[in-house]
């Protein structure tokens, strides 16, 4: 078919109104109205005027249009779906209703149901009907809307929004001119004469009923409002129109009748009378009429509506009424007659001679006749008036007027005894019982219209107490509102005078004529008892009531209020109970309404209502108190005694709330529910609580359901029972009494109230709200309470019946309750009652889970095993959970399943309950798809129209992705969600709806908007997307997705750029409101920190996995473009921080966090303001007061007030008060208080407390601070912001004081005092909030520092970025700043030093990463800066002690910093030449500040991580900037050594021991340094340590292949504490010299070295064998011996020590005599291995000598960097060869490789490295000590051969062959040689220079040895060596000519030379 489009025409169209109405009700009446708004009230006009009838007829036009493929109504096109086409022709034909209007109908419906949009299904025809009704009657509400603002808009109008009022003003003034009221009466009047659709199924007609009623009611409205309001004036013709349309309805003249075809309908039927008659009552404008009369105005005069002539023809058509017949027309001829007894009452009556003659009269006797007054009883009584959301207020106002009018028309008075008088005060009664702004009125004496009822009301005060039941229930009914109930108790409170009944005769008669009457004797009032009017008493004769019997008002000055109180007291002993029942009605409003009236009934009386006597004719006041405890527990039980008791109970509660103390302990006291009391004699605890049940009597449950069954009050017993004792909980009071009505409300209560039978059904819903308060008020107490808290813990953790009650209410599901609004079966209020319920539910089981998850009990509790269990009934709770997120009707159960199911997620992932199995907790198919079309919609809504909603959407995402990440994969991240799927509909291709990610991403491409307007959305967005990659293995796909989005990571960096408008806008810390904006703009900073820092930690780790693929995997072609695709993000964020490296933005970030919020001065000053307040309110406590505050805090504050009272400095301060006699007795005690409190205003003021027993107080007030328990974890916020935020509750603390009604109180002056209490908390709480979130910002930039080293297996691969030096730089200094700050503000507040030392330590750990991002450049200045900063805040943290939180890390991470940089400084000061900044000063600076922070490292000796870095902190420092003069005395002084030397060799410390030893070496080089070690007991402690690690693997990690794999997957440093103990053993032998107390310590080493440890020496001096016999290769294969540069260290400390040893003969010839030949062979053999080297063969079929490979991190760092020698001789050239990779690791080394591919080779084809080049150093240096150790042997042995006179050749020692020398030589002449030719034009490094020297000494000793071996053998020198060395030796010499650095040694050289080869020189 063709695809044609059809126009039809564009006033078919309307936008949905059920959204406008949502607009239009939600718009505030003080902000005015939103300009879009205003935009639709315009374009919406016509609809507003002409209503309903813009719903067409069906016509063929738009039949056409459906017909067609698409067609188009104004500027909407819409394509036509063949399937709800013929919905909407259907419905069409049902409702009679336009084609085209049918079919948006039914789309609109259709895409509003979830479940037929997921499924593609067309909704039911009924459900589209329904949707038709509700577009019509939300378009009438609109209009009734729109004049109701109109209305109320002057009334608030402040001058703000001029502009949008007015516009509200036009809008309702452009109907008006439009005739609106002729518009509605022609609806109204189709409406009333519709008839039954033709083509509607008999199943719809009382559907069609009911829904037409509606809509008649809702046009009356209107009406009534346009003339109510005078926005239209109905003239005599409109009026009669109206009344004749009341005539028909009365007599059946429409079909209106006909549709009462249900309740509902009869309801609407008789409401739709009610609305009619009260706007003829309100048009006949009887307050005018009334307003004439009193001012005298004439009929002409007066500008009345109606002309004579239509007041006759009205008449005429009133007489018409047939009130016998229509019963309800009596209220209308009322009206009437009314009206015209008004007019006939006006002056100059000649004017309208014809109404006289109409009989007014018979109109009244008439609706007499008819009972008009109890139709109107009925009317007020029913529902209409109450549960309307029409104009209730107005129609209760024109009843009003018309009984105003009413009573003044025919003078009503007290003589009326007939039951129309009671009718009159009920109708007044119900008037303005509930209308609180008629009662203000009332007792607004410039109201003209109330003045007729006001002087009714005085008249029955009159006859007071006479006629007491008439005017208290009047009273009452006036008393609604704050106001008004003040003015009712002044009324009754002021003296009035009593009346009494008298017997008049001639001797009482005063003055016939003004009846004045005077007693001759006191007189007795009956109901006052015990009470006299004293005799010559005069009264006013009110009226006679028979006889001699008189009514008379004595002029007896009493209060009204004493009188009633006593009366009541009287008439409950009397049991009278109808008077008892209105005053307690009256007092119970009085105190709900007016807390001041409250207050003042507490304060009545002092005595029982018993002993209320009467003293010279006054009364005592009657103690409320104790009157209402008595009443409540005698009441018998009965429906009244059940409402007495419900009313009781009510007056307490409220009273409870002025003075918790003192009226919960009277009320407990008088045990009103007769609670058993220790039930279990043997149970009683030593808290006073009975530990066995709580019971109360049978008489509450039996009363409660007494009052269900036969009472429909507005007071239910149940109600009242349950508010009582939420209001008890929230007082503090623990008690059995308490826990009793605690149980009694859970166990009881909720358990059985669905079970009772009650005769107001909505009473059930308000019974079962108000129990799910109870439990969410006991929930919310339970930090509070302790033993009231773990009561209800218990019932809800393992109460199974408690359970099914909850699971009943809240397991439903979203289409259940839909279900409801289409069910005849339940009205409105129960199904607004039910989903109240189930959010009450909803946050019970969430507050619960919550407390489980942060106190995990043991095992699962029951409700926690119920929540989660798949058998759960009616449905699980998962399910209904997953189902009520997409209930749209009711927001709040959304936001109440998602945070439910946010926390199970949490739970069950700690309980780890659910296996894996079980991802998706049970969900269905239907159930998963429905809860992912749910979650979608409500994240892809366009308008956030519920915030909350949104936010509690997004965490249970981030709480499924954090914690169920399986659930979330099964529900969420689908792959149908990844994918745009394309449907095909009638050749018309539809785009899929976005989804969850397209959602995510509109947000983050929003972020440059929210972060400014609505950051708290923006950070739950990012929040769940840190949780996506946070679980990155399980969210590949989607965050794939993110990766692919155009500008993704540039747009989620928004919130970083925003930092320098931050900066730039100072903060106020007042604004609550801006503070919190700040504080979740810096937690959007720090999530989109983590989440690049996730980002850069995923690619690297990916980079490095295909790497390493690459590498066992040579030759596979795709993996450079998997790198490719794989590579995006990460160049995008490395780009991104380049950006920001080479901007100012990580300055500013780095600035910006580093500054510390937290201010411990904040705390100081609220302590103080607390203890003011303390202070403050003791000393009322001392007096007695307690008033409103709760029982927590006043139990709190007399614990206080008794320790101050047992502190010396409080007994000396009363012993000085006494002797100075200020006062006595317990008045003493106030005195000290009160001079307290002014010390402490004046040091919150800012002066010191001098005073020392004063200043004592203060202090321990401080310490016992009562807010404590206010100071709690923040858990509003249910995110992973704010885990560890503790602040203070002060909305709790303002509860608990109760500070709303201090002004109603004498505690009134006292409020400036908890308000600057509070003030100063939330300006502590802003603080906290603030500092915490730029925490949280720090630790993340943190994070994103430490990924910044450079790892040179990225270079090729990614995206480098570098911090800048200068950044680097100048960042330290600003952070070293910022930690002097944030040092300056730790005080000593114990209680809060917390938190700064964790900014602190994070202030600290930012500087960490920073230093390290410089490769060891740091300047000396910038060093002694963050030396003086560290220091700083390590002496500060040092004086806090070790018991304050906090402070162990924080000295940790100080001390860190502190290593680093001094290490920092002196690698810089090695690698470079000294700059200018480094001059002489600087190095001052730093020895100064290093010195003076000796003693503080010196004191850190525990724990064992503060060792270690405290003594290399001192160690390096020791060596860099001090000389042992300076440093050796503060060592002395301060370090405990004998601890130090205690815990060496403690192995289990292993990584401290290497520490230790190398400060030891520091300080054995100094002579008192080694004098202390050995008086500290090191050679005892070296003993013990190499004793425990007798195994020389223990002493070098690295001596076997497990080792070696070890310490490389630990990169770890091994602890080779071998050669450390022996390196510091020779310092101290060299240290001493050759002192007495030195041969002690020779002769231990020597016994214990070289004796015992004899094994280690040799071990050490062993020489790889593979060279001693180059012709066996198998051998040498074999016996290739792996060692490591540390090893070959140790080698040379060994060496060193024996090399000293060995100086002392004497020692050393007794303790080596056994060993000595076989040591010297060992070093003989070793120097020849050294020798022989360079001989092995260049072929590659040879192994190396010894393998060498790198282990350590250094190392490897080493074998990355080039040769710093480059030489090809001796074993430099030998080295490299040697010194590889390990082959077992160089696959996953393969990498560093590269890095020195390109390097120079020697002759064996591979690199030389700085590493090789160092192990060919080591090497050289052990050459260098084992010739040093011949030269000594060889030196004794010649002392001894001239001691003797001949050479002992059999004892004389081994020394090395000739040959093996001279290899050494020609290596040593060799290298220099080499070396210096190559640097003939330039000057050569310093560290080319020491080894050059270092080869040249080898090459001395070689010839001297060599001299010794030929002298002593008689060897002559071989023709062809001198040869040989001769030309070597001369080509030496001039190639070293003019080096000067060799001067020394080559003429040492010479000398040696000349003594060998004589003449070889010359």
């Amino acid at each position: 078919m063709a695809t044609t489009t059809k126009s039809v025409d564009a006033s078919l169209w309307w936008d949905p109104f059920s959204l406008l109405l949502t607009e239009l009700e939600n718009v505030s009446l003080s902000d005015g109205i939103p300009q879009s708004l205003v935009k639709k009230l315009n374009d919406n006009h016509t609809w507003f005027l002409d209503t309903v009838s813009r719903f067409k007829s069906p016509n063929q036009k738009s039949r056409e249009a459906l017909d067609s493929a698409k067609f188009t109504v104004g500027s909407h096109t819409l394509n036509v779906q063949p399937e709800l086409k013929a919905s909407a022709l259907e419905l069409s034909s049902v409702l009679c209703l336009d084609e085209v209007q049918s079919y948006l109908l039914v789309k609109r419906t259709n895409e509003g149901n979830t479940s037929a949009s997921a499924n593609s299904v067309s909704v039911p025809l009924h459900l589209v009907m329904l949707q038709y009704y509700i577009e019509r009657q939300c378009l009438l509400k609109c209009t009734r809307q729109i004049l109701m603002y109109a209305l109320n808009c002057d009334a608030v109008y402040d001058g703000t929004g001029e502009k949008e009022v007015q516009a509200m003003r036009d809008q309702t003034q452009k109907l008006v001119d439009d005739r609106l009221e002729n518009k509605l009466l022609f609806v109204l009047e189709d409406l009333l004469s519709s008839t039954y659709p033709e083509n509607m199924s008999v199943d719809f007609f009382t559907l069609w009923a009911e829904e037409t009623l509606i809509e008649d009611n809702l046009v009356l409205d209107i009406l009534f409002l346009a003339y109510y309001e005078s926005f239209c004036t109905c003239n005599g013709k409109q009026w009669k129109k109206l009344c004749l349309l009341y005539e028909g309805i009365l007599s059946g003249g429409y079909n209106f009748g006909k549709l009462a075809l249900s309740t509902e309908a009869i309801h609407s039927i008789f409401h739709a009378k009610v609305q009619l008659l009260l706007i003829l009552m309100e048009t006949l404008d009887l307050e005018y009429v009334l307003q004439m009369v009193h001012d005298e105005t004439t009929f002409r005069q007066g500008i009345t509506t109606f002309s004579l002539s239509d007041i006759q023809e009205i008449d005429a058509i009133i007489s018409g009424f047939t009130v016998f017949e229509n019963k309800e027309a009596g209220p209308l001829i009322l009206t009437w007659a009314v009206y015209l007894c008004l007019v006939s009452s006006l002056p100059k009556k000649e004017e309208y001679e014809a109404l006289l003659e109409i009989d007014h009269v018979s109109y009244v006797r008439q609706a007499f006749e008819a009972g008009s007054l109890s139709h109107l009883v009925d009317i007020l009584q029913s529902n209409i008036l109450k549960d309307s959301d029409g104009p209730c207020a107005g129609y209760r106002s024109v009843l009003r007027t018309f009984m105003s009018c009413f009573i003044a028309s025919y003078e009503i008075s007290l003589q009326l005894e007939d039951n129309n008088f009671k009718l009159i005060l009920d109708i007044l009664g119900n008037i303005y019982r509930g209308e609180e702004s008629l009662c203000c009125q009332f007792w607004d004496k410039d109201s003209f219209i109330d003045g007729p009822i006001r002087c009714l009301l005085c008249n029955l005060e009159g006859e007071f107490p006479f006629r007491t039941v008439e005017l208290i229930r009047l009273l009452s009914a006036l008393c609604e509102g704050t106001w008004p109930a003040e003015c009712v108790y002044n009324f009754l409170e002021k003296s009035v005078g009593l009346s009494s009944l008298c017997e008049i005769n001639g001797g009482s008669v005063v003055n016939s004529a003004s009846s004045v009457v005077e007693t001759q004797r006191p007189l007795c009032v009956p109901g006052l008892e015990g009470f006299l009017i004293p005799s010559k008493t005069r009264g006013h004769i009110l009226k006679l009531i028979d006889g001699n019997t008189a009514l008379v008002r004595w002029e007896c000055t009493q209060s009204g209020f004493a009188v009633l109180l006593l009366r009541l007291a009287q008439k409950l002993y009397l049991d009278s109970t109808e008077e008892v029942l209105v005053i307690f009605d009256l007092l119970c409003r009085l105190v709900t309404f007016s807390t001041a009236a409250c207050y003042a009934l507490i304060s009545t009386g002092s005595t029982s209502a018993e002993g209320a006597i009467h003293v010279n004719g006054n009364l005592h006041k009657v103690n409320v108190l104790e009157l209402i405890c008595t009443s409540v527990k005698k009441l018998t039980p009965n429906s009244n005694g059940a409402l007495m008791m419900s009313m009781g109970v009510i007056i307490l509660t409220k009273m409870l709330c002025c003075s918790p103390s003192y009226i919960s302990t009277m009320a407990l006291k008088e045990n009103i529910f007769d609670v058993a009391f220790n039930t279990n004699p043997l149970g009683v605890g030593s808290n006073g609580l009975s530990s066995g049940s709580w019971l109360l009597s049978g008489r509450l449950a039996k009363m409660i359901l007494i009052d269900c069954e036969q009472n429909e009050s507005c007071y239910p017993l149940v109600i009242s029972v349950l508010d009582f004792t939420m209001q008890l909980v929230e007082t503090g009071v623990e008690n059995d009494v308490v826990l009793a009505l605690v149980v009694f409300s859970i166990q009881y209560v909720l358990v059985n109230y669905e079970y009772w039978k009650y005769k107001v059904k909505d009473v059930r819903w308000k019974v079962m709200l108000k129990v799910l308060e109870v439990i969410k008020k006991c929930t919310l107490s339970i930090p509070y309470s302790m033993k009231l808290g773990k009561v209800v813990k218990d019932i809800l953790h393992s109460d199974s019946s408690v359970h099914s009650s909850l699971f009943r209410i809240v397991c439903t599901t979203a289409e259940a309750l839909e279900e409801l609004y289409v069910s005849r079966l339940y009205e409105l209020v129960e199904i607004e009652g039910l989903e109240a319920a189930v959010g009450s539910v909803l946050d019970i089981l969430f507050s619960m889970l919550l407390d489980i998850s942060k106190e995990p009990l043991p095992g699962f509790p029951v409700l926690y095993r119920a929540v989660l269990s798949s058998t759960t009934k009616p449905i699980p709770v998962v399910a209904a959970l997953a189902s009520l997120t997409s209930y749209y009707r009711n927001p709040v159960i959304q936001v109440g399943a998602a945070r439910l199911l946010s926390m199970l997620f949490c739970v069950a992932d700690h309980s780890q309950l659910f296996i894996s199995g079980n991802a998706c907790f049970g969900l269905s198919d239907k159930q998963i798809i429905d809860f992912r079309s749910g979650i979608d919609s409500i994240l892809c809504e366009q308008a956030l129209c519920n915030e909350d909603l949104l936010i509690a959407a997004i965490k249970m995402l981030t709480s499924a992705a954090n914690y169920q990440p399986a659930f979330f994969a099964a529900v969420i991240a689908c792959k149908e969600n990844s994918v745009a799927q394309v449907i095909e509909t009638n050749n018309v291709k539809q785009q899929k709806e976005k989804d969850l990610i397209d959602a995510v991403l509109e947000f983050v491409g929003r972020s440059h908007e929210l972060i400014n307007s609505n950051p708290i959305i923006l950070l739950n967005v990012l929040s769940f997307m840190k949780a996506l990659w946070q679980g990155a293995a399980q969210f590949a796909e989607v965050l794939e997705q993110f990766r692919k989005s155009e500008n993704f990571w540039k747009q989620i960096s928004v919130p970083i750029s925003y930092i320098e408008s931050m900066q730039n806008n100072p903060l106020k810390i007042s604004n609550e409101k801006e503070v919190r904006s700040f504080a979740y703009q810096y937690n959007c900073q720090s999530t989109v920190l983590e989440i690049m820092a996730h980002e850069l930690f995923l690619q690297k780790k990916l980079m490095y996995a295909r790497q390493t693929s690459e590498v066992l995997n040579a030759g596979i072609n795709n993996s450079d473009n998997s790198g490719k695709t794989k590579n995006k993000g990460d160049s995008s964020v490395k780009g991104i921080l380049s950006t920001w490296c080479s901007s100012s933005v990580l300055e500013n970030l780095i600035r910006s966090y580093s500054l510390c919020e937290f201010d411990n001065h904040k705390y100081i000053r609220l302590k103080i303001a607390a203890s003011l307040f303390s202070v403050h309110v003791m000393e009322k406590l001392v007096g007695g007061d307690a008033g409103n505050l709760c029982v927590y805090i006043v139990e709190k504050l007399n614990i206080i007030t008794k320790k101050l009272n047992d502190l010396p400095a409080f007994s000396d301060l009363l012993s000085q008060y006494t002797q100075h006699g200020y006062s006595e007795g317990k008045e003493l005690t106030k005195l000290i208080l009160s001079d307290l409190y002014y010390h402490l205003q004046g040091e919150l003021e800012g002066r010191a407390i001098e005073h020392r027993s004063i200043k004592e107080l203060s202090q321990c007030l401080k310490e016992l601070n009562f807010l404590q328990v206010y100071h709690n974890k923040y858990e509003k916020d249910f995110s992973v912001h704010a885990k560890n935020v503790c602040l203070f509750d002060c909305n709790r603390l303002q509860k608990d004081l109760g500070l709303q009604t201090w002004e109603f109180s004498h505690w009134k002056a006292s409020k400036e005092v908890a308000e600057t209490m509070l003030l100063h908390l939330q300006g502590v709480n802003s603080m906290l909030v603030l500092a915490y979130s730029k925490q949280s910002a720090l630790e993340a930039l943190i994070t994103i520092v430490s990924l910044c080293h450079e790892d040179p297996a990225e270079k090729k691969t990614t995206v480098q970025w570098k911090i800048p030096e200068e950044l680097i730089m100048s960042s330290v200094k600003q952070i070293c700043r910022c930690i002097l700050d944030t040092i300056s503000s730790l005080t000593r507040v114990p209680d809060y030093s917390e938190d700064v030392i964790g900014f602190l330590v994070a202030q600290s750990e930012l500087l960490i990463h920073l230093l390290r991002c410089l490769e060891k450049k740091l300047p000396l200045p910038v060093c002694v800066l963050v030396i003086k900063s560290s220091g700083s805040g390590l002496k500060t943290l040092s004086d806090l002690g070790p018991s304050t939180n906090g402070v162990r890390k924080g000295i940790k991470v100080l001390l860190e910093l502190l290593l680093l940089s001094v290490e920092l400084s002196c690698a810089s000061s090695q690698s470079f030449e000294v700059t200018e900044m480094e001059t002489v000063e600087s190095y001052a600076d730093a020895s100064t500040a290093s010195l003076s922070l000796l003693p503080t490292l010196c004191s850190f000796m525990e724990p064992t991580d503060h060792r270690t870095l405290s003594l290399a902190t001192i160690d390096l420092i020791l060596k860099s900037f001090l000389a042992p003069s300076t440093w050796f005395p503060v060592i002395q002084e301060h370090l405990q050594l004998q601890r130090v030397m205690h815990k060496l060799p403690d192995i289990h410390s292993y990584a401290t021991i290497p520490v230790i030893l190398n400060f030891c070496l520091t300080l054995a080089r100094v002579r008192g340094g080694a004098e202390m070690l050995l008086n500290a007991g090191f050679l005892a402690a070296i003993r013990v340590l190499f004793a425990d690690t007798s195994d020389d693997s223990a002493l070098c990690v690295l001596q076997n292949e497990e080792s070696l794999l070890s310490s490389f997957n630990k990169l770890e440093k091994p602890c080779h504490i071998w050669g450390l103990g022996l390196a510091v053993i020779t310092a101290v032998i060299q240290s001493v010299g050759f002192s007495f107390s030195c041969r002690n310590v020779v002769d231990y080493v020597m016994d214990y070295f070289l004796l015992e440890k004899s094994y280690m020496i040799c071990h050490y001096l062993g020489a790889p064998t593979a060279l001693l016999d180059l012709h066996d290769k198998k051998k040498a294969h074999d016996q290739n011996t792996q060692t490591s540069l540390s090893s070959l260290k140790e080698t040379e400390l060994t060496l060193l020590l024996i090399c000293v040893l060995s100086k002392y003969r004497n020692s050393w010839a007794k303790a080596t005599k056994e060993i000595d030949s076989p040591l010297r062979e060992k070093c003989i053999h070793l120097l020849a291995f050294i020798c022989r080297g360079t001989q092995w063969p260049r072929d590659s079929s040879r192994v190396p000598p010894l393998s060498c490979h790198p282990v350590l991190k250094e190392e490897f760092e080493w074998y990355k960097r080039p040769s710093f020698v480059n030489s090809k001789k001796g074993w430099f050239a030998l080295s490299p060869l040697c010194c590889g990779l390990d082959p077992r690791f160089l696959n996953v080394s393969s990498r560093s490789a590269l890095s020195v591919k390109e390097q120079a080779t020697d002759v064996t084809g591979l690199a030389q490295t700085y590493f090789s080049d160092s192990a060919a150093v080591q090497i050289y240096r052990i050459a260098f000590l084992l010739l040093k150790f011949f030269c000594i042997e060889a030196e004794c042995a010649a002392k001894r051969a001239e001691e003797v006179g001949f050479v002992d050749v059999a004892h004389f020692p081994e020394l090395p062959v000739p040959d093996i020398l001279h290899g050494l030589q020609d290596q040593g002449v060799a290298i220099v040689q080499e070396l210096c030719e190559s640097r003939k034009t330039q000057q050569v490094p310093s560290e080319l220079q020491s080894i050059c020297i270092l080869l040249l000494q080898i090459t001395e000793m070689a010839l001297y040895l060599e001299f010794c071996v030929s002298q002593v053998c008689g060897i002559k020198p071989v023709l062809r060596r001198m040869e040989d060395f001769s030309k070597e030796i001369r080509l030496f010499l001039k190639v070293t000519e003019g080096q000067e650095f060799l001067k020394d040694s080559v003429k040492s050289l010479k000398q040696i030379i000349s003594f060998v080869y004589p003449n070889l020189l010359h």
